[in-house]
């Protein structure tokens, strides 16, 4: 079988790039031969198949994100060289309707997995008047897809509830060979808390306000005014870092680790605080459990999905930071507490092995193929 998968954006510290990589990688394991088209990649390294760059411009909302130009000339002919059996779009932008238009003219089965609440990032950029016009597309686009796939159930509900057909939820995966215990390190604690006896907080992602970072630096604030018995470690890049390193006086900002070093960072940190509510599934999140963190993020999109409040983290109302001072809270006080939740935390993160996300979605791939595939 070979799969031509389409990205606006190839870049090492996104979500979709990682998840579209994991993808692949699996797929290799099965002899599926995979191939990328995407408006702009910082690495071509990063892919362990071959990747066609097209031209982009850059999105004026948000700088390190790229948008291709429209039309199929520029892969075009690396394509059909290709011939793949599959389209698979990761990515509902410029570079979706290209691929839908080859893939219409060469009849070729299309889908598409539903990554990023885009129509939620709006409001972040005081734009949310236009919603309503960003669903509209993604309906337009979506309908004309064999299926479409999302890693969690209340996201599929919510694009169920906009009238898009042919919703399937396949939640993502986690890397155990890079997020797992045995990466603490007493070392990495002892660079951080520095012979104190002190737990450690941490957040992952992109620092963008869409993430609800504000509501994290609110939360910050009201822990530090009470104790001072934690370490806050924010590890992460993004345009927003200036000014939230100074709504966060005192917090370690590590900037983008990838690697070992992030993998320490997980596994010797405590609690995982995560207040962002436009995730579709929360990637870190379930990192973060199969590293034995306790997560507490919030009550909404995909984060929703993995954490069960109270039994293997903990639920916050969101964009209230009160709600997550006072969850944390309980964890720092209760030791026995954090550790029960700890361990099923720990064992519910097993069931996201990258292996089963394939198979699943490697059997929708079965039906689609062409009979000489």
């Amino acid at each position: 079988m070979k799969i031509a998968y389409f990205i606006g954006t190839l870049k090492k510290e996104d979500g979709v790039t990682r998840v579209l990589l994991s993808l692949i990688n699996e797929g290799l394991k099965k002899g599926v031969q995979s191939i990328i088209i995407t408006g702009w990649a910082e690495d071509v390294s990063l892919s362990p198949v071959p990747v066609i760059k097209i031209p982009s411009i850059v999105f004026p909302l948000y700088r390190a994100y790229r948008l291709s130009l429209p039309g199929t000339r520029k892969f075009q002919k690396q394509l059909d060289e290709f011939k793949p059996d599959i389209i698979h779009l990761h990515s509902p932008d410029t570079i979706a309707w290209s691929a839908l238009k080859y893939a219409k003219r060469r009849r070729i089965p299309i889908v598409a997995t539903h990554n990023t609440d885009f129509c939620k990032y709006f409001v972040y950029y005081n734009l949310g008047f236009l919603r309503p016009f960003a669903w509209f597309l993604l309906r337009r686009l979506y309908k004309q897809m064999s299926f479409t796939t999302t890693p969690s159930q209340v996201m599929a509900q919510e694009l169920i509830d906009h009238r898009i057909p042919n919703v399937l939820t396949i939640p993502w995966g986690v890397d155990f060979v890079n997020f797992d215990i045995s990466f603490r390190s007493p070392d990495w604690r002892q660079k951080i808390i520095q012979n104190e006896n002190k737990l450690i907080l941490l957040c992952v992602c992109r620092l963008t306000w869409e993430k609800d970072l504000r509501t994290l630096a609110e939360a910050y604030k009201l822990l530090k005014a009470k104790r001072n018995d934690f370490v806050m470690v924010v590890a992460g890049e993004g345009p927003v870092r200036k000014e939230l390193e100074q709504l966060m006086p005192g917090v370690i900002f590590l900037g983008h680790i990838e690697g070992i070093e992030l993998s320490q960072a997980y596994a010797s940190s405590d609690i995982f605080v995560f207040p962002s509510t436009t995730e579709t599934f929360g990637n870190v999140t379930i990192e973060a459990m199969a590293s034995g963190l306790v997560p507490v993020v919030a009550d909404a999109g995909g984060s929703k999905s993995l954490v069960k409040d109270g039994e293997n983290g903990f639920l916050t109302r969101p964009k209230e930071a009160p709600d997550i001072f006072q969850k944390v809270n309980i964890l720092l006080d209760e030791a026995e507490i954090r550790e029960r939740i700890r361990s099923a935390s720990l064992e519910f993160s097993k069931n996201f092995a990258w292996e089963k996300v394939f198979n699943k979605l490697f059997q929708m791939y079965l039906p689609l193929r062409g009979p000489a595939s």
